[in-house]
């Protein structure tokens, strides 16, 4: 449920949901999370955004066998946490008009606050034991991909965004940005890009000269010795009728994750 914004422009939201697992061999796990957010907006008279939001969710679980490592004995039973959460976001896009084609620079960037931790070893993990880090979650409050893992600590997020528009629809963009903590979180696997206090860096290209061609490009860098851990391009080209795309993706392997580097 999303509110109505008030007089101010707040709005709240309320989020619930449950799940059920059950399993021939292994963990039988049941979920039931609920959640409560209040966010506002707010525009400056010289043109800079912000939006300042305040969560609070709560996760039951109730669950047999679970397997918690070598040398620690399986749990059965029911466990939960409370985690609040203070999110601050600013952007300030800078625009100038050049003839025909119009430049906006914007700076990003975003102020997460949570408490350590969060993960006891009795919570399971189903839905986010894999985790893919790039331009598109960098600013997300959690970058876990579901709710069984919560991102925990204060972190900063920051990056800047400039673009360059035709009046004719041409348009490229470039972003690039990264993620810091104060203290390393081993919460994340080996090889995610954000398990170090320095996250790795990320960037996208994206280029469109006109209706009938694109190009993207992102990727995901080490912030220590630049070495690639992610590389994609797509290209795709042609009219409605008959449109052609291709594309390449590189990716680093994580540490226990089911899935492999890939090419």
């Amino acid at each position: 449920h999303v509110s109505e914004a008030g007089r101010l422009g707040g709005k709240t939201n309320l989020d619930a949901s449950f799940m059920a697992l059950t399993r021939t061999n292994g963990t039988d796990t049941k979920r039931m999370s609920l959640g409560a957010a209040w966010s506002i907006p707010y525009a400056s008279p010289i043109g800079d955004l912000y939006d300042l939001s305040l969560s609070l969710r709560g996760d039951l679980y109730h669950v047999n066998s679970l397997d918690r490592g070598v040398g620690v004995k399986d749990f059965s039973g029911l466990s939960g946490r409370v985690h609040p959460q203070l999110a601050f976001n600013w952007r300030f896009p800078l625009s100038r008009q050049e003839g025909n084609v119009s430049h906006v620079v914007e700076p990003i960037v975003s102020l997460v606050v949570s408490p350590y931790g969060g993960n006891p070893t009795d919570i399971p993990n189903e839905d986010s034991s894999d985790l893919e880090f790039d331009d598109t979650n960098l600013f997300a409050a959690n970058r876990f991909s579901g709710l069984d893992r919560v991102e925990g600590g204060p972190r900063l997020s920051y990056g800047v965004k400039w673009g360059v528009y035709g009046q004719e629809g041409g348009s490229s963009t470039v972003f690039i940005g990264q993620s810091w903590r104060p203290k390393s979180d081993d919460t994340f696997p080996a090889r995610s890009g954000l398990e170090e206090n320095f996250s790795d860096i990320v960037g996208r290209v994206h280029i469109t000269p006109g209706p009938y061609m694109k190009l993207v490009y992102r990727t995901r860098f080490a912030s220590d010795n630049y070495s690639p851990k992610r590389n994609e391009a797509t290209l795709s080209a042609g009219v409605p009728a008959l449109k052609v795309n291709t594309s390449y993706v590189f990716i680093e392997s994580q540490e226990d994750s089911e899935f492999s580097g890939r090419k």
